[in-house]
């Protein structure tokens, strides 16, 4: 049974002739009656006619929402206010796009993901768990934001950039490469993270020091951690241990001086913030 059709109230946008959805059924999850006026859709193949999804707004909210091009809004995923979904782009789960947020290209936002404000999810990127993305924020290339992740401000996620666990993002703060946020890390100010660093907790409002060794890359990923490949450990740890771990991983006399080196340069470095 269709819960929608598309009314002869149109409205075009570059060359786009958009229709604005009227419901045919009641949809109480969303506060949405029989004959309540909905948002605009260029084709019924953006906003399915299963679950409880919808694009529009309701009682007493105002908006202009529009979903167009192959864009899909399905599952019980709402689209509100002044946003816009196009391209290639897909919203569903319990997901909410509202405010004058965007959402385009191939991008995926699902879950109980919450996109609004004026940010935009664009490119692969994909939003999902319980992020929230709000204010001028942008997600896109290949990111991935989730697990109550919070990116705000007018923060930048990018590349293949991975932001998870309760981390917050914000400020004018970059996030790029193959960098990864994760374990309630706040990363904000003008800090500049990117390149293979991995941040796993602390407060950053500067740009966490990370040397790329003869073997592995080493990060200060924490407020007295380092990362030397995928093993973190404190300072005490490293300064204890490092030669045993160097001589695990089979590394030269010559490397375990040289990652040494890169570890007390790190501390010290730390000791002057």
């Amino acid at each position: 049974m269709k819960k929608y059709e598309l009314t002869e109230i149109t409205k075009e946008i570059d060359g786009v002739i958009l229709y604005k959805i009227k419901a045919l059924i009641d949809i109480p999850e969303k506060e949405v009656k029989i004959g309540h006026l909905g948002g605009y859709i260029q084709f019924e193949s953006n906003l399915s006619h299963e679950g409880t999804c919808w694009v529009g707004g309701v009682a007493k909210v105002l908006g202009d929402v529009q979903v167009f091009g192959d864009a899909m809004v399905g599952g019980d995923a709402m689209v509100y206010g002044f946003a816009c979904v196009f391209g290639n782009a897909r919203v569903f789960g319990h997901a909410c796009i509202y405010g004058t947020a965007e959402v385009y290209d191939s991008a995926w936002v699902y879950g109980a993901a919450h996109v609004y404000g004026d940010s935009r999810i664009w490119g692969n990127a994909k939003v999902y768990g319980d992020a929230e993305i709000y204010d001028y924020a942008e997600i896109y290339h290949n990111a991935r934001v989730w697990n109550s992740a919070m990116i705000y401000g007018n923060a930048k996620v990018y590349g293949y950039a991975k932001i998870s666990g309760w981390a917050k993002v914000y400020g004018d703060t970059r996030v790029y490469g193959d960098a990864r946020v994760y374990f309630r890390t706040n990363v904000f100010g003008n800090t500049c993270v990117y390149g293979d660093t991995c941040l796993s907790g602390g407060d950053w409002t500067k740009n966490p020091m990370s040397i790329i060794g003869s073997k592995h890359h080493v990060c200060h990923c924490d407020t007295d951690k380092i990362r030397v490949g995928c093993r973190i450990l404190t300072f005490d740890e490293w300064l204890e241990q490092y030669e045993q771990i160097g001589k695990e991983h089979d590394y030269t006399d010559e490397e375990i001086i040289e990652y040494k080196l890169i570890i007390d340069f790190i501390i010290n470095i730390n000791k002057l913030s």
